[in-house]
């Protein structure tokens, strides 16, 4: 017994200097007498212990009070972040669906133009991308079975490319710009005729024109369109503008470099050309750049 009120001493000394005070100060508090010294003097023993005590209690309460407010403000953020992240969701939706009118909008009017071209629409369901964020290919999602190889792919904009391989309700689209594709085409308001061949550039979007005499004089920006010789592309549809007056020779040939009138990288939904009406009705002539 001795040793375990050695051991345990200071903790029995702090006991009974915190309670006996205490217990003083509340039997002489019962009284109705006045406040003697004793009392003044157990007020002050005690007084330091009674501070510090009540500024643990004051630390504990803070610490709880905080604690419990940093569990509704966590709570609080995680609602708020859900919340946003909602919103961006119906945002981006929202910003789709406003592309995907725009792009109908836009095609509707190239409809109305060109009402002798029987097209199916169809949505871009993959891209093949080179490592400088090109679109190599895209693949269509075209189940009716009325789509098939060669056919043309445009949207509002012009020439896309052709229809490349069919499989099952996947379309895969050889582009413009692919080295395999060639298009026959003649320069909008001039007697310049030639074949635009793409180049299948890693980085950019690049054609080359290629004919065989000057006709006419060529500037910069001026507009190709489809002549229709091939017997693949209807005639007139956009098919780019010439880049660059920078001729190169090749044999009788000369070339020139093109930029496509279509945006490759923004893609989202085309039309495929599935038969063209024996009675094409008169159009208003493309626009120029």
């Amino acid at each position: 017994m001795r040793e375990f009120f050695q051991r345990h001493r200071p903790a029995f000394l702090a006991f009974f200097g915190l309670t006996v005070p205490l217990f003083l100060l509340y039997v002489h508090g019962r009284s109705p007498r006045k406040t003697t010294v004793v009392e003044v003097a157990l007020m002050k023993v005690t007084s330091p212990v009674q501070r510090a005590a009540s500024r643990v209690m004051r630390g504990l309460t803070d610490i709880w009070d905080g604690y419990v407010a940093l569990v509704d403000v966590h709570e609080e953020n995680e609602r708020l972040h859900d919340e946003i992240g909602l919103l961006k969701e119906h945002a981006d939706r929202a910003s789709q669906l406003e592309l995907e009118n725009q792009q109908l909008r836009e095609m509707l009017d190239f409809k109305r133009e060109r009402p002798e071209l029987v097209t199916v629409g169809a949505h871009i369901v993959g891209k093949d991308v080179s490592p400088y964020a090109r679109v190599l290919r895209i693949a269509l999602d075209v189940g009716d079975g009325t789509v098939r190889e060669d056919m043309p792919v445009i949207d509002s904009d012009g020439v896309v490319g052709r229809v490349h391989r069919v499989a099952g309700d996947v379309a895969e689209v050889m582009l413009l710009v692919d080295a395999r594709s060639t298009v026959n085409v003649k320069v909008f308001g001039k007697r310049v005729i030639g074949t635009v061949t793409g180049t299948s550039s890693p980085s950019s979007y690049v054609s080359r024109m290629s004919y065989l005499h000057k006709a006419e004089p060529l500037e910069k920006g001026d507009l190709l369109v489809t002549s229709g010789y091939d017997k693949v592309f209807p005639p007139g549809l956009k098919v780019g503008y010439i880049r660059s007056l920078e001729e190169r020779q090749r044999d009788v040939e000369y070339e020139l470099e093109v930029t496509p009138a279509v945006n490759f990288s923004d893609l989202d939904i085309v039309h495929v050309i599935v038969d063209v009406k024996s009675d094409p009705v008169a159009r208003p002539a493309p626009e120029t750049p």
